[in-house]
């Protein structure tokens, strides 16, 4: 009887001390790492309204899209940006910052209502009168957006020349105000 309590108790402690020595062995389970999702930006550039005549104006050259553009005349950058885990556009409140980054400088963009007198959408803008000392060809241009919590997206243009946004040797007259 003495010898079957002795092999219990050794079968006992044995058993106790191989279930800690498995469970410290085992591999603990990994916590995923958080997924971050870059913003995704749509953009364009359209003809703003500077030294365009009444005529041009009255005709709708204002807010048409295009990638030519004369000296004097105003590019406008359009950005729309959104989450990527909910699809909905970002505004102010989620975006600390969108930048469109010329070669040469930086232009802060602006959250709001289009058009201004009759909005029927909101998003960011900002623009650049073209002086007319400026040097002809393209203007490589990205737009980078930063979310409050920290989360960044890059716009690029394509890489297909007929398609970047492009500097003319035209010249507008300026239009006094």
């Amino acid at each position: 009887m003495r010898v079957i309590l002795l092999r219990g108790i050794a079968f006992g402690v044995v058993g106790g001390l191989l279930a800690v020595a498995c469970q410290a062995a085992a591999p603990a389970t990994p916590t995923p790492a958080p997924v971050t999702q870059n913003l995704f930006l749509v953009a364009d550039t359209v003809q703003g309204p500077a030294n365009l005549t009444e005529e041009e104006s009255a005709a709708g050259a204002v807010c048409v899209q295009k990638n030519r553009f004369a000296k004097n005349e105003e590019v406008v950058w359009r950005v729309r940006v959104l989450d990527p885990a909910t699809g909905e556009p970002m505004d102010d409140q989620a975006l600390s910052a969108v930048t469109v980054k010329l070669p040469d400088q930086e232009l802060a963009m602006r959250y709001g209502p289009h058009p201004r007198d009759t909005p029927v959408d909101f998003f960011w803008t900002t623009s650049f009168d073209i002086p007319e000392s400026y040097p002809t060809g393209v203007l490589g241009y990205s737009v980078e957006a930063v979310a409050a919590d920290g989360r960044t997206g890059t716009y690029s243009e394509f890489q297909v020349a007929s398609a970047q946004l492009t500097v003319t040797d035209e010249v507008r007259q300026v239009i006094a105000e």
